[in-house]
């Protein structure tokens, strides 16, 4: 079966545009839910979101787009005798199917799939799987396709990251202002 589909996305690919590039942007408000009590304070903080992206153009202004994205969070404990601070990374694989509304230069989309998540650099890994809702526009430039969008973020499982002075829970929407390169 896989060599079916291979063989099939070789034969389909010269007769399609398959673009390549990054994609990064910035998350609006924070991953976690912040946990505070009377001795410490725990923070879960997320800067950024960076990482190469795939795009396959289909007929009719259809397309699917696969991105590999990376977000780097920042946990910290805060208590009377000091602050603490440990990095862990999420990797994001959303794999959504883009609709482009007709145009020449500047071609407006939606988009949507299912996106799956995992935690790393804290004692364990946690999994998540939800979906990603989005709309921007593509913007054609010569040789080049630049893509802001607006995406939206449902986790379906809450993911609690544990920390040495306590818990955080993830956020289960998270909304992100992205821009995509593609070549």
């Amino acid at each position: 079966m896989k060599q079916l589909a291979l063989l099939l996305l070789v034969v389909a690919a010269p007769s399609q545009a398959i673009d390549l590039g990054v994609r990064g942007g910035l998350p609006f408000g924070d991953a976690f839910e912040s946990l505070r009590t009377a001795n410490f304070e725990l923070k879960g903080r997320n800067r950024f979101v960076v990482g190469p992206t795939l795009e396959i153009r289909l007929p009719a202004g259809l397309g699917v787009n696969l991105d590999f994205l990376y977000r780097r969070y920042q946990f910290q404990t805060v208590t009377p005798s000091g602050t603490l601070t440990k990095g862990a990374g999420q990797f994001e694989i959303p794999v959504m199917l883009r609709y482009h509304f007709p145009g020449i230069l500047a071609r407006p989309f939606i988009a949507g799939g299912p996106v799956w998540s995992t935690i790393t650099g804290l004692n364990s890994t946690r999994n998540s799987t939800g979906v990603a809702l989005g709309a921007g526009i593509d913007i054609h430039i010569p040789f080049a396709h630049v893509t802001p969008e607006l995406r939206y973020t449902r986790r379906f499982q809450d993911t609690v990251v544990t920390a040495p002075s306590g818990s955080l829970k993830s956020l289960s929407n998270q909304i992100d202002l992205l821009v995509g390169f593609t070549f």
